[in-house]
């Protein structure tokens, strides 16, 4: 168990100790939230323009009068591999004749690489002005800077330009031909692999939550070699561990076997995942860590399982049989407790706040812990049960008024069967509370008979049935010498009271009718020996020679 906890530990730090991708430029962290909210956004504003028409933007078929709508309509092109298209959002004028040899649709396809390689465009951040940002230092009227790319030789400005429509001069917004120049080189330092780039091509332009199809089959790809690569070093540890510990559980082996093999997956594909095909897209997606966040809770989860069954080996070397009744419910809350923190770390890793979710969750918590205040008592009251122990499933007890066997110490109640075989429901929060007589837990159990002599009876008589009765008392080995009293108690007016009280060796309440229905015939032989005669007393203490 000490190994395991050890490689637990390891695992924990190796797997947050890095990202899945390293970050190639000083730019924001972007998150799932931020990949999910650029392609809400270009819809909203489509239905925003719909309802309201600014007279000083110019009309024009691909929406290119503002510096946004331009670099957006740019974005939703290329995302749809609609390179064409996408042309007509960079200037391709006076450019050199390399960079245009390398093709307009294929020049709008590198940079689009090329953006989401390196740095984050936030839309919002970019001028709805027909004329442009004019409040921009160091960056002439006609030009908008959108974003800064830092390379080998130096750092690499983007520029939206306004320039005159080819068709009739209006002026619209492109991408700048400055920009457009330096794509092939910022292509080469940041472009795809080889691999990337045949299965960008070639593959379908599907995407989910922003990573392409392609991308998804290539990390899947990297999922599958790495888990054959984890799942041999796990089985070869779990091997090595029943060489040198053939004791070891098979739970402890299957813990290393499947949850730990996937995790160790997870940790080497944040330190081994190759990052020349990552984009923002993926990178979002990694960071969110859901898979990582899986494999932490299946690995937390059969861990808590692991600890269950190690504890309940120990109450019952310890004699607490009733504690492992409480193993059960008490993982369950931990189980609930971890998987609570961790869909609010995971929350947070997509970049949604956590705080606020709790907030949100705040008033209906309130609201939910009054009306379950009576649960959590009963509940602290079953925990009070099985650790204090007053009684045990199976014992005869007295609770209150009522006399009855408990069947069950559930989380809310605790049932008892009555001595007429009913079913009696007692909250836990008021039985801890009530007297409870155990008759389970006496070591020997008590004969007492209430006995009255009648007045006429002759000391002699009297003092022969005592010592004949102490007599006997000795002789039987089912009886206690402990404790044995025969004496006159007194002398009432119902009679000569004795004072007889012998222990009957059992906790078996059968056995101990066997014993007292001998007792009592030989007590009975016995005073019909020495003639002594029984009072009997009626209800209104009238008196009767038997």
């Amino acid at each position: 168990m000490k190994t395991l906890f050890s490689i637990f530990l390891c695992l924990l730090t190796l797997s947050f100790s890095l990202p899945l991708y390293a970050q190639e430029q000083q730019d924001a962290k972007v998150s799932l939230k931020d990949i999910l909210n650029e392609d809400i956004q270009p819809k909203e504003e489509a239905a925003e323009d719909e309802l309201f028409i600014d007279v000083n933007v110019p009309e024009d078929e691909y929406r290119r009068g503002q510096p946004r709508s331009s670099f957006q309509g740019f974005i939703n092109a290329v995302k749809n591999q609609d390179y064409a298209t996408a042309t007509n959002y960079l200037d391709y004028r006076n450019l050199p004749s390399d960079v245009l040899t390398v093709g307009k649709e294929e020049l709008a396809r590198q940079f689009y690489v090329v953006l989401s390689r390196t740095i984050w465009v936030d839309i919002n951040g970019i001028s709805d002005d027909p004329k442009g940002d004019l409040n921009e230092k160091n960056v002439p009227s006609y030009r908008d800077l959108f974003g800064n790319i830092n390379t080998k030789n130096g750092s690499v400005k983007l520029y939206l330009q306004h320039v005159p429509r080819k068709e009739d001069k209006v002026k619209i917004w492109k991408i700048s031909n400055s920009t457009v120049a330096k794509i092939p080189s910022l292509s080469l330092e940041y472009g795809y692999t080889p691999l990337g780039e045949w299965l960008s091509k070639n593959l379908p332009a599907m995407s989910f939550l922003g990573v392409k199809l392609w991308q998804w089959l290539y990390f899947l790809y990297m999922i599958f070699v790495f888990f054959i690569a984890a799942k041999i070093l796990t089985l070869s540890f779990s091997y090595i561990l029943k060489r040198f510990n053939p004791n070891v559980l098979p739970e402890t082996q299957q813990f290393i076997e499947k949850p730990l093999s996937l995790l160790l997956t997870v940790v080497l594909l944040r330190f081994f995942m190759p990052e020349a095909n990552a984009t923002h897209e993926s990178k979002a997606v990694a960071e969110g860590a859901t898979l990582l966040t899986i494999a932490w809770l299946w690995v937390l989860f059969r861990f808590i399982d692991l600890m269950k069954i190690k504890l309940a080996e120990r109450f019952i070397e310890q004699d607490k049989p009733l504690a492992v009744f409480l193993i059960r419910p008490a993982g369950t809350v931990v189980k609930s407790i971890v998987a609570m923190v961790t869909v609010l770390i995971w929350f947070e890793n997509l970049g949604f706040s956590a705080t606020t979710i709790l907030a949100g969750l705040g008033i209906g918590g309130l609201a939910i812990a009054l009306a379950a205040q009576k649960t959590v008592e009963n509940i602290i009251g079953a925990i009070t049960l099985y650790t204090s122990a007053p009684v045990k499933i199976g014992d005869f007890c007295r609770f209150g008024k009522y006399l009855g066997v408990v069947e069950e110490i559930g989380l809310r109640a605790t049932r008892i069967r009555t001595l007429d075989r009913t079913v009696i429901y007692i909250a836990n929060a008021k039985f801890i509370d009530m007297e409870i007589e155990n008759f389970s837990e006496r070591e020997r159990i008590a004969f007492r008979p209430k006995m009255y002599l009648t007045p006429t009876c002759s000391t002699t008589n009297i003092d022969a049935l005592l010592n004949a009765l102490r007599e006997y008392f000795l002789s039987v080995d089912t009886l206690s010498v402990e404790l044995q009293r025969v004496h006159i108690k007194a002398c009432t007016l119902k009679g000569i009271e004795l004072n007889i009280l012998v222990y009957v060796n059992t906790i078996d309440f059968d056995v101990y009718l066997n014993e007292i229905n001998q007792l009592n015939l030989t007590i009975l032989s016995l005073l019909e020996q020495h003639h002594c005669q029984l009072q009997v007393v009626s209800d209104r203490e009238s008196t009767q020679v038997l």
